[in-house]
């Protein structure tokens, strides 16, 4: 519209300049003005740096971005939640106030978001340009905490615990399972640590193919890792891998675990199975508790959750 009432503008005082040289100084500093703009919209970087007001939200909050620069953004911002792939479409005009607020989360993953057909426009609003809107972080809506379930899921697989030793307490541990002796002894937080009973290694297994549960499967394996991480009690973590394969992770800790589930397509139903690869791989007093729709593999070290 702006340019429109410029174009507008510029010919009346053109047609002017028939009568009156007048008319033809004014046309001419019109056009002067409109260079002006052109040259320094064109000279100034085309990339625009987007940050987040916080990389880590709970459920039902909304992602903050903060757009870089000060000229006018015209385009369309698109959020992927990897684990559940729900997208949203947001179409923004960032002016002076640089922010833009992303509708409320209610499920937990990393979002993948996007900025498409960005144009960046002058101080007067005359041109615009391609803009390209990148950002070096990215957000993650967490999940819930385990559940008293999961609790009882994780006994019935390992069919109880046995205290083996004891190990400096990390950051924000539950102190239940606090040592006084070697806590007042080292003038430092001990815990006790604990493991299965049974003595083969126990399994976290994720497939795909959760559909509209996937929110749902990946606040189970986050909480199951959560609570034999804070129980001292080892475990591994097997995943498909993008060429059909399996990644096999040892040793891993309920950081590791969200890391990876919370940027997993667990809704994707066309995704390969682990389960037969993963029954072959691994030693025969193993423990499995399986994330997965594929209920044909016939195994007594498998437990299905869903």
């Amino acid at each position: 519209m702006k340019l429109l009432i410029f174009a507008v503008c510029f010919a009346a005082t053109l047609a002017a300049g028939f009568f009156s040289v007048i008319g033809l100084y004014i046309a001419a500093g019109l056009l002067a003005v409109l260079v002006m703009a052109m040259i320094e919209n064109l000279a100034d970087n085309y990339k625009v740096k987007v940050s987040y007001e916080k990389l880590f939200l709970n459920k039902s909050e909304a992602p903050a971005l903060i757009f870089g620069g000060k000229k006018r953004l015209r385009g369309e911002v698109v959020c992927q939640n990897m684990v559940t792939g729900e997208i949203s479409r947001t179409n923004t005009d960032i002016r002076k106030d640089r922010t833009l607020t992303l509708p409320p989360q209610d499920k937990c993953g990393t979002l993948l978001i996007r900025y498409f057909k960005f144009y960046r426009y002058d101080l007067l609003g005359l041109t615009k340009r391609l803009s390209v809107c990148y950002a070096e972080d990215c957000v993650t809506v967490l999940p819930d905490g385990p559940s008293a379930e999961l609790e009882d899921i994780i006994t019935e697989t390992t069919g109880g615990e046995e205290r083996d030793g004891a190990r400096e307490a990390r950051p924000d541990e539950p102190w239940r399972r606090v040592n006084l002796k070697l806590t007042h002894r080292f003038s430092k937080p001990y815990i006790n640590t604990y493991s299965p009973d049974k003595k083969g290694e126990l399994w976290l297994a994720a497939d795909c193919g959760h559909g509209d549960r996937a929110d749902i499967i990946a606040e189970k394996i986050c909480g199951i890792a959560q609570i034999l991480t804070s129980k001292g009690m080892g475990y591994n973590l097997a995943l498909p891998d993008n060429e059909g394969g399996i990644r096999l992770l040892k040793n891993t800790d309920s950081e590791n675990v969200q890391r990876e589930i919370l940027t997993m397509p667990l809704y994707n139903t066309n995704a390969h199975s682990i389960m037969v690869r993963l029954t072959e791989e691994l030693d025969n007093d193993a423990e499995i508790l399986a994330f997965t729709t594929n209920d044909a593999v016939n195994d007594e070290r498998i437990t299905i959750i869903n």
